[in-house]
């Protein structure tokens, strides 16, 4: 009796005690330092490895252990420790390249971000099996077709495991409808699709909730203030791009990765391959399990001006596709 009691109760343990490393990859830029405080603390979480080029990655992994938890922290410093750094992982956040600021032409930033973005995935696609992958890095209209192309190139791709991280793209829409009709940010929803680029986002207001009544002008006039929010962030702070809010909606993504990993259904905001519409890739709300994703969620009640920005995005998403595509050739 004893014997079967104890083997129940470690068959017990066994099964619902697990083991999750995420690997943030571009630990010390600010988006991942930020991340890796957020995840220091996750309880989900065994073991968060920091990886990172640049010089002050020890230090920012010596400050992070400072802080108590449950999680082992580990970092590594340089180009050649990062297939140590993805070993084991489950899930690995791209968050390196450089951030927009004053000073750094775009031609540089989408040099510097497609050569972090093809390094990640050239060394993930010797992984198996391969972990959840998800792109933070901008231009993720851009970076995760490309991603595709390395990850299918060099050995191992499964489009089910690679994400564009564009929670954030959510949370904006959750925080501008609450702000406007005057309700808890925290008790709305508003779907977005499209793109992940000012003229390939599409803020549905139609499928929103708690519903309120909307015309076509309240429709245009939340999507064109929607549109510019990036823009509004980057004046504020002197041409710098968001961090926190980023490294926010990468936590978001993280821990619904972690729950489909432990079985549950569960959804995330991603730009995935999806040639729903003829564009090869497509964003929105993603049904994923342990084996990634299932299938993105579909809307069939827009109303005329939401399928309008559908239709005008469509152009845009293929020229963005495209280009990630072509970088390639020059990374």
């Amino acid at each position: 009796m004893n014997k079967l009691l104890s083997k129940n109760v470690f068959r017990l343990i066994k099964t619902t005690k697990r083991h999750y490393q995420v690997t943030v990859v571009g630990g010390a830029s600010d988006v991942g330092q930020t991340l890796c405080l957020l995840l220091r603390t996750e309880p989900a979480v065994t073991k968060l490895v920091v990886h990172d080029t640049r010089i002050h990655t020890p230090g920012v992994v010596l400050d992070l252990s400072h802080i108590p938890s449950e999680v082992d922290v580990q970092g590594y410093a340089g180009d050649d420790t990062l297939g140590m750094a993805l070993k084991n992982a489950n899930i690995v956040i791209g968050a390196g390249g450089l951030v927009r600021k004053p000073g750094i032409s775009e031609k540089l930033w989408l040099s510097n971000n497609t050569a972090f973005i093809k390094t990640l995935s050239m060394q993930v696609a010797k992984m198996d099996p391969l972990p959840f992958l998800g792109i933070v890095t901008e231009p993720i209209n851009c970076l995760v077709p490309m991603a595709t192309e390395v990850l299918r190139n060099h050995g191992h791709y499964d489009p089910r495991k690679l994400f564009g991280v564009t929670g954030l793209d959510a949370l904006r829409a959750q925080t501008l409808y609450a702000e406007e009709n005057n309700i808890s940010p925290r008790n709305c929803v508003v779907p977005v699709i499209g793109g992940h680029s000012e003229k390939t986002l599409i803020p549905l207001l139609s499928q929103a909730q708690p519903s309120v009544d909307v015309n076509d002008t309240i429709s245009q006039n939340f999507t064109l203030k929607y549109r510019k929010f990036h823009e509004r962030i980057a004046n504020a702070k002197s041409g710098k791009s968001p961090v926190l809010s980023v490294a926010y909606s990468a936590l978001l993504f993280t821990r619904s990765v972690l729950n489909a990993l432990d079985g549950q259904q569960t959804r995330v905001h991603a730009f995935i391959e999806n040639n729903d519409f003829g564009t090869a890739y497509f964003g929105g709300l993603v049904d994923i399990n342990h084996e990634g994703v299932k299938e993105m969620l579909r809307y069939t009640t827009l109303t005329p001006y939401e399928c309008q920005l559908l239709e005008q995005s469509f152009n845009e998403l293929r020229k963005d596709v495209l280009k990630g595509k072509k970088v390639l050739e020059f990374a």
